[in-house]
């Protein structure tokens, strides 16, 4: 793996694999964003699409899943009609992601490979092909933040739509983001985020900008709590807000 992949934090995922699909588990947060994350694509990926509504919402998009992961949001994707490449640094949970979508008699293009090592070994068969490509909860844990960038623009094409949803680097988003879902209600496993890697939406706007990936759609997710959720300390689901203070989405095209 080369230029955007931090081994260490690649490492952490990878020993947390086997509970990818434990929904309490250390990646309950993102089962409870995956609602939220799918609504906000659908309505991006509506800019290339005219059925947008019912379950072929995103029917026949040629869709890249960056940092998969588990699958968790591979599969809602394929659900919904895509054909789905997903690729993740981390060969522990490609397994996991390959195992479930067996069992779930889903077809999805599984690859343990970086998004630069994917453009370097595979040149002519993904430079510019992906109408949607979407990194989710990705960008906030790679090393160079302007390669990655540089990558999805290689490999989204012309007329394309580019997803990202991430931690806001604010001072809410810091202690929310981090601390607090580290620390006190420890729903994500503690050192999961750097801090120093969140990006404001006016900078992720301005450096994909440099890229050709023009951000103009964004909004914020919201986790809910109902009584129970604070007595377990958990999150509820999460739902779209104008608020960008923590979590936020970021959407747009590729000129």
């Amino acid at each position: 793996m080369s230029n955007t992949v931090d081994k260490k934090e690649i490492e952490q995922f990878s020993s947390l694999s086997n509970q990818w699909w434990e929904k309490s588990g250390p990646f309950s947060a993102l089962h409870k964003m995956s609602n939220a994350r799918i609504e906000f694509i659908i309505q991006n990926a509506s800019r290339i699409i005219n059925n947008n509504i019912g379950i072929n919402s995103l029917d026949g998009l040629n869709c890249l899943d960056i940092g998969c992961g588990g699958g968790i949001l591979s599969e809602k994707l394929v659900r919904l009609g895509a054909f789905v490449t997903g690729i993740d640094a981390s060969e522990d949970s490609i397994k996991v992601a390959k195992e479930h979508a067996e069992k779930s008699r889903l077809n999805i293009n599984y690859n343990c490979i970086s998004t630069s090592d994917l453009l370097k070994f595979e040149n002519e068969k993904v430079l510019n092909k992906f109408d949607l490509v979407i990194a989710s909860e990705v960008i906030e844990h790679v090393n160079d933040r302007k390669v990655f960038l540089s990558d999805i623009a290689d490999l989204c094409r012309k007329g394309g739509v580019v997803v990202f949803t991430t931690i806001n680097k604010s001072f809410l988003g810091m202690v929310f983001g981090k601390y607090f879902a580290e620390n006190i209600l420890k729903i994500v496993p503690k050192g999961t985020h750097n801090v120093q890697k969140f990006v404001t939406p006016e900078t992720l706007a301005k450096e994909s900008a440099e890229h050709n990936i023009i951000l103009d759609n964004f909004t914020g997710f919201k986790p809910t709590f109902k009584i129970d959720n604070i007595i377990n300390r958990e999150f509820g689901d999460f739902k779209l807000t104008s608020s960008l203070e923590i979590n936020y989405g970021a959407g747009g095209i590729k000129i």
